[in-house]
């Protein structure tokens, strides 16, 4: 094993991550801001390991809207002809179901006899990768220790719900509030054409492919499969039960000592009578009995993630 602590005034972080990509079997990225000068930075690397079959994944956050819409649209097209290429973003922190800021930089990098990891506080942008002034950490090793530890970060952020692939349709409505911003954060915040954009790429969001389902597709399906047994209306205290089960079974990413809150989130949000803005009327409460739910039309035929 080896370890390393570079800054840029060493040694770029870039031409690291380049010789790392050509010769990569698997690379994942998590990082918290991706621009297209970083891609341009890493493209041919990126391109050479996919061509040599390399399965790469690229995770990028959208918290304050920093994410290019360039550099997004350049991985959404790559997919298109790349299949061994995934493009997922992290929702912001807002409708994350965690309430958290999306700001890790971590490159994992799989060879035929080596791992290779690299965290610490660089972005996948030109400045971060080249010319800012950051400093990273690379561990290299045969038997992998940290790399390991650092692959069950990264697959903690991926088996979330807050993670989808975004597309065209998607992109065209978050590059009008990214320009927005650019232009001007504090007036985008307020203004209501850009509010309603945001509603509507957030609720695009929802039917995205991601990694795991939502929350509220693992409800409904609960809901449906009590109803093939029994009555109309299920009660929560066996949605709980049955959520949790299939949490365990599935070794999905959900703090459990909050989960039963985070249920009753989802119910309450996309109640049909809910005022909420992002109600997608999903549930029906019983008027006789309390703490009992079935699904409206909605929820019956609902296709989203």
């Amino acid at each position: 094993m080896s370890i390393q602590i570079l800054s840029n005034l060493n040694y770029p972080i870039g031409n690291i991550i380049n010789q790392e990509l050509q010769n990569a079997q698997s690379t994942r990225i998590a990082i918290a801001f991706l621009k297209y000068s970083g891609i341009k930075v890493i493209e041919k690397s990126l391109n050479q390991c996919l061509d040599n079959n390399g399965s790469v994944e690229i995770i990028a956050g959208l918290d304050f809207k920093t994410t290019d819409p360039q550099s997004m649209h350049y991985l959404i097209q790559l997919q298109k002809s790349k299949p061994n290429l995934k493009f997922y973003c992290y929702g912001d922190k807002d409708v994350n179901k965690n309430s958290i800021v999306f700001h890790p930089k971590i490159y994992l990098f799989q060879g035929k006899r080596e791992t290779t990891g690299i965290v610490g506080s660089t972005n996948l942008t030109a400045g971060g990768l080249m010319t800012n002034f950051e400093a990273n950490v690379i561990f290299k090793e045969s038997k992998p220790l940290y790399f390991s530890q650092l692959e069950a970060i990264y697959n903690s952020v991926k088996f979330t719900d807050s993670i989808f692939s975004p597309d065209e349709e998607y992109l065209a409505g978050y590059s009008d509030v990214y320009k927005a911003f650019l232009q001007n954060e504090e007036s985008a915040m307020k203004d209501k054409n850009v509010q309603e954009v945001v509603r509507q790429i957030r609720k695009r969001e929802e039917f995205l492919p991601g990694t795991v389902p939502s929350l509220k597709s693992l409800i409904i399906d609960v809901i449906k499969n009590k109803q093939q047994l029994r009555a109309e209306f299920v009660p929560l205290q066996e949605i709980y039960v049955e959520l949790e089960k299939i949490v365990e079974e599935k070794k999905l990413n959900y703090k459990m000592d909050t989960f039963r809150n985070s249920i009753r989130g989802e119910l309450n949000t996309h109640e049909d009578n809910s005022n909420h803005p992002s109600n997608m009327h999903l549930f029906v409460r019983a008027k006789d009995e309390k703490g009992y739910y079935s699904l409206t039309n909605n929820g019956q035929n609902y296709q989203g993630r």
